[in-house]
């Protein structure tokens, strides 16, 4: 047993970096792509729940946009702003977040945030099954675009079939990660059963 829990235990990296989807590599790439240039360590970026472009409702945008911000803060160049503030400000203010906003309305959401740049971007399917990111850093001073990307990502993740999208989703599983569980349960299952097949006496009083 010791010799299959020791073989199990050095699979454990390898089976991670497998299951480790390859669309998570590209948000990396994509907020150094977008901060490229960008200076001042006082600067606050926030970023908007990216929509699909024909406006379909759907958890994918959240998805995208919680993994850039993440990429964000591990990239430590300026101070990110909190999504559910930046969420909790377009609600507010009734606005769709979407690649194109006027000026007023980016001055009007990185005021009440505050935020010094904020990240808009659009959802496009595409027929492999990926989907294509557009985004866009705005200054909100002058409402400029600063730096525009674009990236297709992997879609590793499953929404909600009535697409409510309320935010709550679902990560495929991957086959070589489920192997790796059913090994595990079965070991864990054969060790109860061991331990249970142990009849002790019970105490003479």
């Amino acid at each position: 047993m010791k010799t299959l829990i020791a073989a199990l235990l050095l699979c454990v990296p390898a089976l991670s970096a497998a299951a480790e989807p390859d669309g998570l590599a590209v948000y990396k790439r994509l907020a150094g792509e977008l901060l490229k240039g960008c200076t001042g360590a006082d600067h606050k970026v926030g970023v908007a729940n990216f929509t699909y472009t024909d406006g379909r409702k759907s958890e994918d945008g959240d998805v995208v946009s919680e993994r850039l911000t993440t990429e964000l803060v591990r990239l430590g160049k300026f101070r990110v702003t909190e999504r559910k503030d930046v969420q909790q400000v377009f609600a507010e203010l009734k606005l769709q977040a979407s690649g194109a906003m006027d000026e007023d309305s980016v001055r009007n959401v990185g005021r009440m945030v505050g935020a010094d740049l904020l990240i808009l971007g659009t959802l496009s399917e595409l027929s492999d099954g990926r989907i294509e990111v557009n985004a866009r850093l705005v200054d909100v001073a002058s409402g400029e675009i600063v730096n525009a990307v674009r990236v297709k990502v992997r879609k590793d993740w499953r929404g909600r079939p009535d697409g409510a999208g309320d935010g709550r989703v679902e990560f495929r599983k991957d086959e070589k990660l489920e192997q790796y569980d059913k090994a595990i349960r079965k070991y864990m299952d054969e060790k109860a059963g061991q331990q249970h097949s142990v009849v002790k006496e019970p105490p003479s009083f």
